[in-house]
């Protein structure tokens, strides 16, 4: 059944890929118009090194917005979590940033921060924040309270209740957002790129759209991809090592499902 799993997606995707190679080949699409997959393969390893050098500036951008998103949602979850006056105001107002579209901001962050790193790292921050924030606030709501109460006998002061139980059982609610940020990293960082930039991913693409060069634009678009799936990666190693815990939970509960 796991290998069922794995092979379907892998050969559904292998038949769109086919498809898309035989209907260019077909039709004579022209490459201006739509690359086949064969000439987007042999594109992306022959500027293999010129995306790798624009994509250094982009992981740069992307981890500095991510980890700036970090201390941020934990900061404002923690206070939105120990004062309910605080969460009922700033809530919905992170819910409404999220109905604006990053793009539309980009230029605005330009005219006041410049065509520098600034404007490309705030961009992350806000693609990167709201995940981070929401499931880490979420998930010490979603606490026992007995938890609590158990410490609360003992003793415990307010701060000691976030440090030996709200803190420690709402990392997998942490990680859960910062997985879902360390996607969006690479696509914000682009983004910001779009808009002024000479160096990064972003630049690479809109110099390649402009000349037509959709081969190089797709190639692009794989390397943005590699790069998102590499973020999650990390991502996850680092929840695998920080709560082995976790694992431990999901392997059980698989066990008693099959049960």
């Amino acid at each position: 059944m796991q290998l069922r799993k794995k092979i379907f997606p892998i050969g559904v995707m292998l038949g769109l890929l086919l498809l898309w190679e035989l209907l260019v080949t077909l039709f004579d699409i022209p490459l201006y118009i739509l690359p086949s997959p064969i000439k987007i393969t042999k594109t992306f390893f022959q500027e293999f090194s010129i995306l790798l050098q624009h994509s250094s500036i982009t992981v740069m951008e992307a981890f500095l917005g991510i980890f700036i998103a970090l201390f941020l949602g934990i900061f404002l979850g923690i206070l939105m979590d120990a004062f309910t006056m605080i969460k009922s105001c700033l809530y919905p107002i992170l819910v409404v940033t999220q109905t604006i579209p990053v793009i539309v901001l980009a230029p605005i962050f330009i005219i006041y921060l410049g065509f520098g790193l600034a404007p490309k790292v705030l961009t992350v921050v806000l693609m990167c924040f709201f995940p981070i924030v929401v499931n880490f606030t979420d998930g010490m709501a979603e606490l026992d309270k007995n938890y609590i109460n158990l410490v609360k006998s003992y003793g415990a002061k307010k701060y000691q209740i976030y440090t030996l139980v709200k803190l420690p059982a709402s990392l997998p609610s942490l990680f859960s957002g910062l997985r879902v940020a360390a996607t969006y990293s690479i696509s914000g960082a682009v983004v910001g790129e779009w808009i002024a930039s000479q160096k990064g991913l972003g630049y690479y693409m809109l110099k390649v759209k402009n000349g037509y060069m959709l081969d190089k634009v797709f190639a692009c678009v794989i390397m943005i991809v590699l790069l998102s799936l590499f973020m999650n990666g990390i991502v996850s190693i680092i929840q695998k090592h920080s709560i082995p815990y976790s694992k431990k939970e999901d392997t059980n509960s698989e066990r008693i499902k099959r049960k």
